[in-house]
């Protein structure tokens, strides 16, 4: 499929190597670094339908500032009862992804140096994709006429027609705010539990966007990809999904939401990192109140097991497609017949992962586009119509003729 001596052969074939034990205060002090940066970042999703699909999210403090000049201006107690919900927030999430990340030793057998370097490296260069992508973007505008920064700031820019389209949208029902809220919340959430049930029912989704996001047997902070692959698709996600939840809350309700959803999920994102934590998952089960706070939010614990690979847990295939998430409570999972409650406590911490456990390439760039160069191979070596259509359209159940595992050591 390409040559071996070629420069292409070379960046996919490369491992990264085993890292001395020398290096691990050097990992430990990137490491918090890290954690610090991400748990701040993350909160600039809150105000946004926040659907999880990592660069989907509109990344602005802006909007952020804004709501909280808002309730100064308006409602000065909820304006400082925001900022302590803020500051509990950032520092209740930030101990639990330090605590568990550091509960495993530097180069610990299950988490070597290298695992973590082969994760955090190719979400490195998922952002790389996003600024190649926006470059494209912006000299392709260029080509049409217009100017590179049309183009280039796309993500942004999408974001704002979203919104703009949906100001003339006409309110179809007048609800008081907190059933427009709730209302707009759940029918939002059908279409983030479809979207992600999707990427684990087609193949060409599972393949090219979603199941690097399953790869890591061991959940922390620096192993936690992200959940769909930006080349190129993230264009596209960021303006539907801002539509569809803008547009849906006109519906019921005046203003738009973002202010609400915020806030709303200041509270109920206190206990997410358990969703992606192996060495806390126990805690997170012993706990009545963060067990109770996971479910409400469709994530944290519950969705730790959305990653296992055990045979019991797994349910219709094996890409497991159990608590998709989406509204309140698991609500779309309860009616399409995808929930699935905690294991006892006196039973191990789930496997995650792939199914069966494959050992995996440590090259980044190759587990990145392993699904993408399985998809070429399998339409370029399968013959007949209806087979190279089935590659593309066909369950993740379907395996033609020819296929091969591309993020597989052979």
């Amino acid at each position: 499929m390409m040559k071996r001596n070629g420069w292409l052969h070379m960046l996919l074939s490369k491992e990264i190597p085993d890292i001395p034990d020398r290096f691990g205060n050097l990992e430990r002090l990137f490491l918090i670094s890290f954690i610090i940066v991400f748990t701040l970042i993350f909160i600039r999703t809150y105000p946004t339908i926040f659907l999880g699909f990592g660069f989907g999210d509109e990344y602005d403090w802006s909007l952020i500032f804004s709501f909280f000049k808002s309730l100064e201006y308006r409602y000065p107690i909820l304006f400082y009862v925001g900022l302590f919900m803020l500051v509990a927030n950032v520092l209740f999430r930030l101990q639990l992804f330090i605590r568990g990340q550091f509960a495993y030793r530097s180069n610990d057998p299950d988490l070597p140096m290298k695992t973590i370097a082969l994760f955090m490296v190719a979400n490195g260069l998922n952002i790389v994709f996003v600024l190649i992508a926006g470059m494209l973007l912006g000299l392709l505008c260029v080509g049409f006429g217009m100017d590179f920064i049309t183009g280039f700031n796309a993500v942004e820019n999408l974001f704002a027609l979203a919104l703009t389209y949906t100001e003339n949208i006409p309110t179809f029902v007048e609800l008081p705010l907190l059933v427009a809220f709730i209302l707009t919340y759940l029918v939002q959430g059908f279409f983030h539990y479809w979207i992600h049930r999707m990427c684990h029912l087609n193949r060409f989704l599972w393949l090219t966007l979603h199941r690097f996001h399953h790869m890591p047997v061991i959940l922390t902070p620096a192993t936690t990809n992200v959940v769909i692959i930006s080349v190129p698709f993230f264009i596209g996600i960021v303006f539907a999904k801002t539509f569809i939840f803008s547009a849906i809350s006109k519906l019921f309700y005046e203003q738009q939401l973002f202010m609400e959803m915020f806030f709303f999920h200041l509270i109920i994102t206190f206990a997410d990192p358990y969703g992606h934590q192996t060495a806390l998952f126990k805690e997170g089960v012993k706990s009545k109140w963060i067990s109770v706070l996971c479910f409400l939010s469709g994530n944290g614990v519950y969705h730790y097991l959305h990653h296992a690979r055990d045979a019991e847990i797994v349910a219709s295939n094996k890409t497991n497609q159990v608590n998709i998430g989406g509204g309140v409570a698991y609500f779309w999972d309860h009616v399409f017949g995808t929930f699935k409650g905690l294991p006892p406590i006196a039973e191990p911490t789930p496997n995650v992962g792939l199914w069966s456990n494959p050992n995996l390439h440590h090259n980044p760039l190759r587990l990145l586009l392993s699904g993408l160069i399985q998809i070429i191979y399998e339409v370029n070596s399968n013959k007949g119509l209806t087979t190279k259509i089935m590659c593309l359209v066909g369950s993740v159940n379907y395996a033609p003729p020819n296929t091969r595992d591309f993020h597989i050591k052979e």
